[in-house]
């Protein structure tokens, strides 16, 4: 049985972006009913916390908040807002004992903490990388403005774990934008454009040093208020883009089959959520081909047979597709 959340699953708490965008909206001039028109979302809603809201409502509203605001820096406030969620499993983050604690329960309280992206992580030569990708069919301006906004969240609850200034590099798959300062500012300079693919990289000793704000305490009571809850694992994008990584020779037919729906169903379900099957299946292998290469230091050969090439030339001209370099401009970037 697979459990994942589709788009329209009403499951998300007002509290944390739905109510940051809110607030600092609000804060700006804007108009609460102009906010929150066309999204599902009315202003009872909000002051009711048995009421759930689903993602594709919060997606609606921070397009909203988005076009209302006007300005370069409002997915960078929001991101640095969402430090003061007050909602037990941000406090979880607070009070962890570590870094290392941090990101356990970071992937164990994504999807309601930030259940527009999911990630893979792997140590490697002293490094920490955090590949980002999507969890919901995004446009892709919107897709850059919820990478502004968890970036910048992340970056300042590592601010606030860290006893000694936190360094990280931030690399991003697309075009450097004309508000590169804003970038700067929020994310220090270690920020890169350009990339095959969005990392976010750490020296991994900062795993293990202490947070000078840990509470052994509060965040087992944290940890109690959260004990009777659902969690929830994953969108759909998201479950199909792990199995198609893990599988990287199936097609639609036997993807459709895993999920137990017809290819029809299937086909369906995916353009509900802004997506195609093609789409996926490039970015999963991409990926895969990016980690072979660089973090494992593969040879060509190895990464073409893995994802069910046996044509090096195909493999290449495909990986130049998915990239914009050939294999061998990656690994010597």
């Amino acid at each position: 049985m697979h459990t994942f959340v589709n788009q329209n699953d009403k499951y998300l708490s007002a509290q944390g972006l739905i109510t940051t965008i809110v607030e600092l909206a609000q804060n700006r001039g804007i108009d609460l009913h102009k906010l929150l028109r066309g999204t599902g979302i009315f202003e009872q809603d909000l002051l009711n916390f048995q009421h759930a809201f689903s993602i594709s409502q919060q997606v609606r509203l921070l397009a909203q908040f988005k076009s209302l605001m006007k300005s370069t820096d409002s997915g960078f406030l929001l991101g640095s807002q969402l430090i003061n969620d007050t909602r037990a499993e941000a406090q979880t983050l607070i009070y962890s004992a570590n870094l290392a604690q941090v990101l356990k329960q970071l992937s164990l309280l994504r999807m309601q903490l930030a259940p527009l992206l999911f990630s893979q992580t792997y140590i490697k030569n002293n490094n920490l990388y955090i590949y980002i990708q999507p969890a919901h069919g995004l446009d892709e301006d919107l897709y850059h403005y919820v990478l502004e906004i968890y970036s910048t969240a992340f970056y300042s609850l590592l601010k606030r774990v860290s006893a000694s200034y936190p360094h990280c590099q931030f690399d991003f798959a697309f075009k450097r934008p004309r508000h590169i300062q804003e970038y700067e500012h929020n994310l220090g300079l270690k920020v890169s454009f350009d990339k095959p693919c969005t990392c976010w990289v750490l020296n991994k000793t900062m795993l293990r040093a202490k947070n000078p704000h840990a509470s052994q305490l509060r965040f087992m009571q944290a940890q109690s208020q959260l004990h009777n809850q659902n969690v929830v694992s994953m969108t759909f994008i998201e479950a199909v883009c792990r199995y198609l990584y893990a599988y990287p020779s199936v097609n639609l037919e036997f993807t459709a089959k895993h999920f137990a729906m017809s290819p029809a169903t299937f086909k369906r379900k995916l353009k509900l959520n802004g997506v195609r099957f093609s789409t996926l299946i490039d970015a999963q292998n991409k990926h895969k081909a990016i980690y072979l290469l660089t973090l494992c230091a593969k040879r060509n050969e190895q990464v073409a047979e893995q994802l069910a090439f046996y044509d090096i030339p195909n493999f290449r001209r495909a990986f130049k597709r998915w990239t914009g370099l050939t294999p061998s401009q990656l690994k010597t970037q």
